[in-house]
């Protein structure tokens, strides 16, 4: 059983492929979240299967919501795999990933970390259309060769974890998460259309579209809003305007955080 949570799109597109591959459910932890579906059925032997993407090198908050509610009822998972998306390092995620996965008992059995394009625009660009698209194929054996391990069940650790690794995890849990908790830099300038993308991908309904979008309570900083906006009317700070945005281009918009039944060929 499979379950992803997706900002941009790479990490549902790694799920979607890891589903495929290893013929099993796929589960949108937004999904569950918002309809409060925490309660899943196990097979004797099915591989639990957690895909996100890194946030300040530690699980997305979502993530974490969801893995301390989540049960198994009378059959405990004994096979725990994370598959993470990044751009640069993972830092401490694994450990990070680990001590939520040991609070409820069970335990980490593999860690795999993808390397796809960058998209946390509050920090940096995104990469040239070039690099982008050079990550994107170079995903596709990588993914190949984590669901040929994931099927044998195979106990493999593999990090990307940079430079400092616990203080990376550390500082930037503190900096994301605690000083940045309110979604107040956001604002949508006079190229926004009123077309409500931004209200219905948003993750935890925080924004709410009257003429133009509001952002009131809570708000992880995903950034599904920015990226997805028809118009790249929204923007975060007052330096974000001229920055391109970045969007899997296997995951419409529609289908963000969405279970769905691939009717077409992917792209990568």
């Amino acid at each position: 059983m499979i379950f992803y949570f997706s900002g941009s799109g790479n990490s549902q597109a790694a799920a979607e492929a890891i589903a495929t591959f290893q013929n099993d459910q796929i589960v949108s932890i937004v999904q569950a979240i918002q309809s409060a579906h925490y309660h899943y059925a196990l097979k004797p032997g099915e591989k639990v299967i957690f895909v996100f993407p890194v946030y300040a090198w530690a699980p997305p908050e979502i993530v974490s919501q969801f893995i301390s509610h989540v049960t198994f009822g009378e059959i405990d998972p004994d096979y725990i795999s994370v598959v993470v998306t990044y751009s640069k390092q993972t830092g401490d995620c694994l450990n990070a990933a680990r001590q939520l996965i040991e609070k409820r008992g069970w335990q980490v059995t593999s860690f795999y970390s993808l390397k796809m394009p960058h998209n946390y625009l509050i920090v940096g660009q995104v990469d040239s259309y070039e690099v982008a698209y050079q990550k994107l194929v170079t995903s596709v054996p990588t993914l190949r060769e984590i669901n040929q391990s994931i099927a044998k069940k195979e106990e493999v650790f593999k990090e990307a974890r940079g430079l400092f690794p616990r203080l990376r995890t550390k500082g930037g849990s503190f900096l994301f998460r605690d000083l940045s908790k309110g979604p107040t830099s956001f604002f949508a300038n006079d190229h926004c259309i009123s077309c409500k993308v931004c209200e219905k991908i948003c993750p935890t309904n925080c924004i709410k579209v009257k003429k133009k979008p509001k952002w009131e309570g809570k708000c992880i900083k995903c950034l599904a809003c920015l990226h997805y906006c028809p118009k790249s009317a929204i923007q975060y700070g007052k330096k974000m305007e001229h920055k391109k945005r970045y969007t899997h281009p296997d995951v419409l918009w529609h289908e963000l955080n969405q279970c769905r039944n691939k009717n077409r060929q992917p792209k990568f």
